[in-house]
């Protein structure tokens, strides 16, 4: 017969029963809890991946777009609003071969030459003189200087010369204006065979123009020596450019002539003006001897000026002389014979 088991016992047992029964309860509700929360985070981490695989696939739209198209965009839009810089002008292209006469002899040149970055040579104003030491041959040195210096810009401070070769002369005027002394010059040369270059502003181009067509008839060459004879370094490129191309234009339209040579007034020039010079198909003369001469109401002692310009005479020479001078013209003459007769002959500097 089994023993009653005390009541505080009965109830021990229960309290443990219900105590399981809780806890069973607890640990299913939990482990649905934690599924639930899963399923949350795992709901979120694929909308995460939505939007990441959105964002790709927007990345790949503009990294598959064709780079040209782009491109070519922008320099259509770069072109159509960007200013107009001093390295993009556009510099007027001398594409005839010459003028001619009636008989067809070739009465100018034209140039075509290699065109310049302008924007990589320096504006700096320079002045040039040809005075100083000279070598064995009576070659300034300033000017072998100058033409190493500066020839690559289409510039002549003395024309080449190496020892052993003929040696030459050549003679070129400046006229601003012309009067009785041009004429007499142009008489002198002719009577010696001689030709030259005349540097002619554009008042003489356009309002004297039987000495200018007598220049162009007689086979000499008729160069550019700009519009308002002044520093034109201190001007913007369009202004040097308009100097030269006035006085070009106006060749063309009242002769039919094509200069190509260029000399600056005062010989003020600097680096990237000399680049203008080449772009615009010309090349810059200067030159090798000079005097004081183009003062016509102070002109220097005759015989004074002989003795100087004959012994001035060197290989490749460039004698600058105005043509208003009647000291000039009183000399000339004397000049070409004293070259001649020591062993120099006088060319056409074209």
């Amino acid at each position: 017969m089994k023993t009653k088991k005390p009541l505080w016992f009965r109830l021990l047992i229960c309290a443990g029963a219900l105590g399981a029964v809780l806890l069973v309860f607890l640990l299913i509700e939990k482990g649905i809890d934690k599924s639930g929360a899963v399923e949350k985070a795992e709901a979120k981490q694929e909308e995460r991946l939505a939007k990441k695989n959105e964002g790709n696939s927007l990345d790949a739209v503009v990294i598959n777009t064709p780079e040209t198209e782009t491109v070519d965009q922008t320099v259509e839009t770069t072109t159509e609003t960007a200013p107009e810089t001093e390295s993009e002008l556009a510099f007027p292209t001398v594409t005839e071969e010459g003028s001619t006469d009636p008989q067809g002899n070739v009465t100018s040149i034209a140039l075509t030459n290699p065109q310049l970055d302008i924007t990589a040579y320096d504006p700096t104003l320079v002045e040039w003189g040809s005075g100083g030491p000279t070598d064995a041959y009576g070659r300034p040195d300033g000017c072998t200087l100058y033409q190493k210096k500066y020839g690559d810009l289409s510039a002549y401070f003395i024309m080449p010369w190496e020892e052993g070769e003929p040696k030459k002369v050549y003679l070129t005027f400046d006229i601003g204006y012309t009067n009785e002394y041009t004429v007499q010059i142009l008489d002198t040369l002719k009577e010696k065979g001689v030709k030259g270059v005349f540097f002619a502003t554009l008042p003489v181009v356009q309002e004297d123009k039987e000495i200018c067509q007598r220049i162009i008839n007689e086979g000499h060459e008729l160069g550019n020596h700009s519009v308002t004879h002044t520093n034109i370094v201190s001007k913007s490129v369009e202004e040097q450019q308009k100097e030269l191309m006035d006085v070009h234009n106006a060749a063309v339209e009242n002769y039919g002539y094509v200069m190509h040579l260029w000399r600056y007034p005062e010989g003020k020039f600097s680096q990237q003006g000399l680049a203008v010079v080449n772009n615009c198909n010309y090349r810059s003369v200067f030159w090798s001897f000079a005097h004081r001469d183009w003062y016509v109401d102070n002109q220097p002692d005759v015989n004074e000026t002989r003795t100087k310009v004959i012994d001035a005479l060197h290989p490749g020479a460039i004698y600058l002389l105005h043509g208003i001078s009647a000291t000039n013209a009183a000399v000339l003459g004397d000049l070409i014979d004293a070259g001649i007769a020591q062993g120099y002959t006088f060319e056409l500097l074209q």
